[in-house]
């Protein structure tokens, strides 16, 4: 009995023994292969790498090596730590500094240079590291980025065909203009068109508009004659921060006209200060009645709001014609800005108008002004002696052309 408890004590020592030799042959083993139907993988665990392939993939797993090039039909993984792995010979590039010999030539690493081409420019570097069966990728890559494109200044200006409109028309009936607007920048604006001071005579056909760089587009001003006189005012167009002015002056007489009424300004008096004097060459031509007729002149000064700042009025005999210098006063206080000179005549049933545009401005004046100034009486004499012999001119044939027809 003793004898038996003692044999199965040594099997016992024996079977320990022996498991301990299996585990510490175990632990030393450098390598362990597992396999599939599908793949092949060897784990290393510390000489530094090993191969585990298939039919349809290979896999390195490394420990303890510092780069790695893993590859297949269908994929290439690198592998590293603490530095960029570079490529091999004759493995695929894009760039030279991606090449462990320094050059890339045809797309293919080599340790020398390329025969008879420039080495490509280095682009951006990006790593990274496969993983698992069937997958992959990563190594490095040149990103190529576009040239940016030079961006062009934006230009913003618009052209407007007039800069004024002047328009003599019977009361109670219309005319239209046409003002051209093109957009001369190279940016796409949107328009806005406003009448100002003139709402109750002046009509757009439209107000609000958009126009691409180089487009341009013709607007309509409907002018109604709806009271007697002369009115100033404007047409503003803005656009793109912009604005542009028309200055519209709209004369608005009867329908029967027995006078024609003309004025006006020398380019002297074109520009003047408050409490200077404004002189204006006046003319009056008798159209209708062959005889001496007293009339009434009336002088009116408007600024562009169609305020009166100046109004006086005569009467006195006209036969023919009669033609004249008139000096106004240009109130102290009145403010810079654009005026108009007006001359009413009025006989009978007959209302004839006619104004001219001239500007306010501060006090000062230049050198050729006042040359100018000093010749105006000259001037304005010998303007007066062409506007007389046109108007006679006028008369005449007007007087020859009824007596033609009663004959």
């Amino acid at each position: 009995m003793q004898h038996n408890a003692i044999k199965m004590a040594l099997r016992k020592i024996n079977a320990a023994c022996y498991l301990l030799l299996i585990l510490i042959i175990a632990s030393n083993s450098h390598a362990a292969q597992i396999n599939g139907s599908t793949y092949k993988q060897n784990v290393i665990i510390s000489t530094g790498g090993d191969n585990s392939s298939s039919s349809s993939y290979k896999s390195y797993t490394s420990i303890g090596i510092i780069a790695r090039i893993l590859n297949s039909s269908a994929y290439i993984n690198q592998l590293g730590f603490f530095h960029l792995l570079l490529l091999a010979n004759s493995q695929p590039c894009t760039s030279s500094n991606q090449c462990e010999g320094g050059f890339c030539c045809s797309n293919s690493c080599s340790s020398s240079a390329c025969p008879g081409q420039q080495q490509q420019e280095t682009g951006s570097v990006s790593g990274g590291t496969g993983a698992g069966a069937g997958g992959g990728g990563g190594g490095l890559a040149e990103v190529l980025l576009p040239e940016p494109e030079e961006k062009q200044e934006e230009t913003i200006d618009f052209s407007v065909g007039i800069s004024s409109l002047k328009e003599h028309i019977p009361l109670d009936s219309a005319k239209t203009a046409t003002i051209a607007i093109r957009n001369t920048g190279n940016v796409a604006l949107n328009f806005n068109a406003n009448v100002v001071t003139l709402n109750d005579f002046l009509f757009l056909s439209d107000e609000s508009f958009a126009l691409e760089p180089g487009e341009m587009k013709s607007i309509e001003a409907n002018i109604i004659g709806k009271k007697l006189g002369s009115y100033l005012g404007s047409i503003e167009i803005t656009a793109g921060g912009l604005k542009k002015q028309i200055e519209v002056i709209i004369e608005v007489e009867s329908e029967k006209v027995l006078f024609d009424a003309k004025i006006f300004i020398p380019n002297s008096y074109k520009e003047i200060a408050p409490g200077e004097d404004i002189r204006a060459q006046i003319t009056l031509i008798n159209v209708g009645p062959s005889r001496k007729v007293d009339v009434t002149t009336t002088y009116v000064i408007k600024d562009n709001k169609g305020n009166v700042v100046y109004e006086s009025s005569e009467t006195f005999a006209v036969d023919k014609q009669s033609s004249f210098t008139k000096s106004f006063k240009i109130p102290e206080n009145l403010q810079p800005g654009k005026y108009i000179a007006v001359v009413e005549v009025r006989y009978e049933n007959s209302f004839a108008v006619s104004s001219e545009l001239f500007s306010v401005v501060q006090k000062g004046t230049s050198p050729l002004q006042t040359i100018i100034r000093s010749n105006a009486l000259s001037i304005l004499i010998f303007a007066a002696g062409g506007i007389f012999l046109a108007s006679l001119s006028y008369v005449l044939l007007t007087r020859f052309e009824f007596f033609g027809k009663r004959k």
